[in-house]
């Protein structure tokens, strides 16, 4: 008697979410009165299984159907999102361990919302994300948009900005109305411009009051959308932002061994990268990435060799005396045609090393293009 009438309380309280328009907790409520009676009645519980995923699709599409306008500054008549789908990336995020555990296990929940509302757990919705600048936040968002096949939508914190605050609190009300409103994955970059401290004397009320208005919209953010933050200067935000989101990743400078792997996925060899990543300290990926674009167009610009161009793109004080590093050197500024005595020079070895290195170098290159051949 007490599961049946546990289920007629469960049912009367979703009766009153689906009045009040509240379709998430509508959904769970639901979901946990069809695993009540699932014992009892299991093709009854099937069918609403059944009919609220086919309530989540009708849902999906009747929101894209009537969606609201994207947002604009009201005098400017700018757009407040950058709006962009599908989303590709020039480059796959290179994460420590630690990093890419956190993010995968948010994008897996994501994946499997349907399973975990069918055991009344609630998916992750939102997610904060802090670091340094160039250290691979908004490439992450950027990430787990395409992993969803939704749009991402990028606050325009330049636009949004008004000098009068009332519109900025307006313009970020029209932003979470709107992304709230159909599937996609909403960016908030540079998060801890709308949303530091309370306690800041600096700050006047209307900034407090937007801080309370986004705490709220982290609470009652949809299932059918993503929320994710981003910030560099994680101690800025306000304490109870931290505790509103569903789950958070601190990002930092890349490791040596990240930046091996990163500055090989250039395709340079890895000798050169295990050498470059040893001068390389607290230095973000996206400063690396200058550095490596700047270095590749000296090479070809002075006609010289990448690495040459490496070293001096990051100040290193001079080539390593590794071997194989001279050999790679002097075989490539022969191909650019160098002569032979400038080469030993540059290098640090005599001409008849040079000669040596370039016919070792030629070998390993034909054994190494042999080796693809017969692979393939």
């Amino acid at each position: 008697m007490s599961t049946k009438f546990s289920g007629q309380d469960i049912l009367l309280l979703a009766i009153e979410d689906g009045l009040k328009g509240d379709a998430q907790s509508f959904e769970l409520r639901i979901r946990k009165f069809a695993s009540k009676v699932k014992e009892d009645y299991p093709l009854f519980a099937q069918k609403i299984g059944s009919s609220l995923s086919e309530f989540g699709i009708l849902r999906s599409v009747s929101s894209k159907e009537n969606l609201l306008p994207s947002p604009v500054e009201p005098d400017t008549r700018q757009q407040l999102l950058i709006e962009k789908f599908p989303v590709t990336l020039q480059r796959e995020p290179n994460w420590s361990e630690n990093i890419q555990r956190k993010v995968e296990r948010f994008l897996r929940e994501r994946l499997k919302v349907e399973e975990l509302l069918n055991e009344q757990l609630l998916p992750s919705r939102s997610l904060l994300m802090s670091g340094p600048p160039g250290t691979g936040k908004t490439l992450t968002a950027n990430w787990v948009a395409r992993e969803l096949g939704l749009p991402l939508l990028t606050l325009d914190l330049a636009t949004v900005m008004s000098s009068y605050l009332g519109k900025t609190g307006n313009n970020i009300k029209a932003v979470l109305n709107y992304a709230s409103s159909f599937p996609c994955v909403l960016l908030l970059d540079e998060f801890d411009a709308i949303a530091k401290k309370r306690d800041d004397e600096t700050d006047v009320g209307e900034l407090k009051r937007l801080v309370t208005v986004l705490l709220q919209s982290i609470d009652d953010w949809p299932l059918s959308s993503v929320l994710i933050a981003a910030t560099n200067h994680g101690e800025l935000l306000d304490p109870a932002i931290w505790r509103r989101f569903d789950s958070v990743v601190e990002f930092d400078f890349p490791d040596s061994e990240q930046v091996k792997n990163y500055v090989i996925s250039w395709d340079i060899s890895e000798v050169v990268a295990e050498w470059l990543s040893a001068g390389i300290d607290n230095t973000s990926i996206a400063i690396i990435e200058k550095k490596l674009l700047e270095a590749k167009k000296d090479a070809i610009l002075e006609g010289s060799s990448i690495v040459l161009s490496l070293k001096e793109a990051l100040a290193l004080p001079g080539l390593p005396n590794d071997p194989d590093i001279r050999r790679e050197v002097a075989y490539e500024l022969h191909l650019k045609g160098w002569a032979k005595i400038k080469i030993a020079e540059e290098i640090g070895v005599t001409r008849q090393r040079v000669s040596s290195l370039i016919k070792e170098q030629a070998v390993l290159n034909q054994r190494e293009l042999q080796g693809k051949l017969n692979y393939g």
